[in-house]
């Protein structure tokens, strides 16, 4: 829909086009009252067909957009987190999310522990974060992504475990090209700034995550997470950084490995989850509800606030957890014959205290001072 933000606040702006606008030229009769185009205002274009709206020129597109970006301002002041420590002029652009993930990353898990053992980067996109990561900072990262181009013909068949390539035909954007510029000697050109992209740690897996709305996180198949082992298994963190519905992929195939994780949620997709549920037997449906929902995946989880506009919460582990999925799933069940035997006959009244316990004499003075029965089981 059209750029509305004028409707609040904004009466003066409309008030003053239909006295003729800001510069005092008439304007026509048709344009009194309509909204102004919010792509119009933003970039000074409007690809749609037929629009509607307003779009206006000269001083009246610079009094548009003085009122658009006070609008936006407004806005995310009121939508921002009582929580957050962070100022909305402090914070950096949406644009610079990857960079202050990236800083945030090396701070929390040591860059040098990064640079050793990796990072896998979950719905990485085009690969910005991962760009902040190999490029700048020599940190091995794999961008995991159903839109990454693939493996390269060194991969194994379909089948065997997942695969990470190198990133053949980087898509390198100019703000990246003109940083390796100014801060990389010798480097100049797209030819020269693309091959040392290639050069770098930077490797990249087409395929989607376990979810979990599919069989392939259940703690008691092991199968689907160990085609992660290869990529997974050898990194330091398991990361996502507004991963859309691979959010819950991100920590359950940090969990199948025993690996620390981070993930800045943004898009709650509740309709694509409806089977997801909070400890206290809620449906999640809004943002909160799905950071309480990532926080109770794993006891040890964390949140902080990142200096970026937009959705900056990032839930964590900065440790792993106890034990890997993939472990528990591969410890045999326990097959030994269990044989009861009490102090007295039959089977345990409904007052019986039954344990299992090395000491039976201190379970027994447990039991005698609670005016119970004492029913023990040894396992031989």
């Amino acid at each position: 829909r059209g750029f509305n933000a004028f409707a609040d606040g904004g009466a003066d702006y409309q008030n003053q086009r239909r006295r003729g606008g800001a510069g005092g030229r008439e304007r026509p009769e048709a344009d009194a009252g309509r909204i102004v185009c919010k792509f119009w205002v933003s970039n000074g274009t409007c690809r749609r067909a037929g629009c509607e709206c307003a779009h206006p020129e000269g001083d009246e597109l610079r009094d548009a957009r003085g009122q658009y970006w006070e609008a936006q301002k407004k806005r995310k002041a009121e939508s921002a987190n009582p929580e957050d420590p962070h100022r909305l002029e402090d914070k950096r652009s949406h644009a610079a999310r990857a960079a202050v993930f990236a800083e945030w990353l090396c701070t929390v898990y040591g860059l040098e522990e990064l640079r050793r053992d990796g990072v896998v980067d979950v719905a990485g996109g085009r690969g910005e974060l991962a760009f902040e990561l190999s490029v700048k900072r020599g940190i091995p990262c794999t961008v995991v992504d159903p839109r990454c181009p693939g493996p390269g013909e060194e991969a194994g068949t379909p089948g065997d475990k997942e695969v990470a390539s190198p990133w053949i035909g980087w898509r390198l954007s100019r703000p990246q090209r003109l940083w390796l510029e100014s801060n990389v000697p010798g480097v100049r050109g797209f030819a020269g700034c693309q091959a040392l992209v290639e050069r770098s740690p930077l490797r990249q897996c087409r395929s989607l995550v376990p979810s979990e709305s599919s069989s392939a996180v259940e703690s008691t198949s092991a199968e689907p997470l160990a085609r992660w082992s290869n990529i997974v298994g050898p990194c330091r963190v398991v990361v996502g950084l507004h991963p859309d519905q691979a959010t819950g992929g991100v920590v359950e195939l940090a969990r199948g490995f025993g690996k620390p994780f981070a993930v800045v949620p943004c898009c709650t997709f509740a309709d694509d989850f409806p089977d997801r549920r909070l400890a206290e037997g809620r449906l999640v449906r809004t943002y909160d509800d799905l950071v309480c929902w990532l926080r109770e995946l794993q006891d040890n989880t964390e949140v902080t606030y990142l200096g970026f506009q937009g959705k900056n919460l990032v839930v964590f582990a900065p440790t792993a957890q106890a034990k890997p999925v993939l472990e528990l799933a591969a410890e045999p069940a326990q097959s030994d014959e269990v044989e009861a035997t009490n102090l007295g006959q039959g089977s345990p009244a409904p007052d019986a205290v039954v344990c299992a316990v090395a000491d039976v004499g201190a379970a027994d003075s447990v039991a005698d001072a609670a005016g119970l029965n004492l029913w023990t089981f040894t396992t031989e």
